[in-house]
């Protein structure tokens, strides 16, 4: 297996682009510094109307799932880059398809207990793709008690290296403390399509060994992720379902948020 046929994927929970005391980042910057084919986004922040974010935090309309263009141009967009949309331009520069889901629309950073800040705008979950994207779906996980939205995964078929197909599942799951139950409900998902080379990735919101729920899939990444300046947990993971072998995975250094980056090589494996 050359190194041209394995897939590197990274993902990161966003926080709105702001770090755990309130200060924001460059969402730009922060997602330029991941190495990967694909990477996948949690806390993804997009405020209404193309308003100025006065928190300075970079934003992402993610108001259509089925959208998948980069909007470079500002329109819709918010942020502290005049407007821009962060993480499209993040997909424009790193020449990657952009394909983004809802998970809340209408809500303020307020009503997400993330920073004390009134203005409306929509909080989702997307998928940066430099591989050629041959479809995706969103999946409805359900909504713990008391927590703020139905928790949604974002599943994108890709071609990877050598043509083999690769599933990658990107999803947020509830801090509630239900997040196993959300896993096992999605694993089953996926286990009712057709056998596919499959990775699950994201803010799971769950320790390593809680993963187990998920039958079939392998945690990858051991490190804490959580809280980015001093971490203590791993909520961060990839997963790997069958068909799919990890050649390396790691915690990568902050870069602005609350959680640590987590970045992983994948191929396919032998015989399948």
């Amino acid at each position: 297996m050359t190194g041209e046929q394995t897939v590197t994927i990274g993902s990161l929970n966003l926080h709105c682009g702001l770090s755990a005391a309130g200060r924001p980042f460059s969402v730009a910057e922060a997602i330029g510094r991941l190495p990967a084919d694909i990477v996948a986004l949690q806390e993804t922040w997009w405020l209404r109307d193309g308003a100025d974010d006065p928190s300075g935090a970079d934003g992402i309309d993610a108001t259509d799932d089925t959208d998948d263009t980069d909007d470079t141009d500002g329109a819709g967009g918010a942020g502290g880059a005049g407007g821009a949309d962060a993480v499209a331009v993040a997909a424009r520069d790193r020449r990657a398809e952009l394909i983004r889901a809802q998970v809340r629309d209408g809500t303020s950073l307020a009503d997400l207990g993330i920073a004390p800040r009134p203005e409306r705008g929509s909080w989702g979950i997307a998928v940066l793709s430099r591989l050629p994207v041959t479809g995706y779906e969103t999946v409805d996980l359900g909504q713990a008690p008391g927590d703020v939205a139905s928790r949604t995964a974002l599943v994108c078929s890709v071609t990877a290296p050598g043509g083999w197909p690769l599933r990658l599942v990107n999803t947020h799951l509830t801090h509630k403390l239900t997040s196993p139950v959300q896993l096992r409900r999605l694993a089953r998902h996926l286990a009712a399509g057709p056998p596919v080379p499959t990775v699950i990735v994201g803010d799971l919101n769950m320790p390593r060994l809680a993963t187990r729920v998920a039958g079939g899939y392998a945690p990858t990444v051991r490190g804490a992720t959580y809280p980015a300046h001093r971490p203590l947990i791993q909520l961060d993971h990839l997963l790997a379902g069958a068909g799919v072998d990890c050649c390396s995975a790691a915690v990568l250094p902050p870069v602005g948020s609350d959680h640590l980056p987590v970045l992983g090589r994948f191929r396919r494996r032998h015989g399948r």
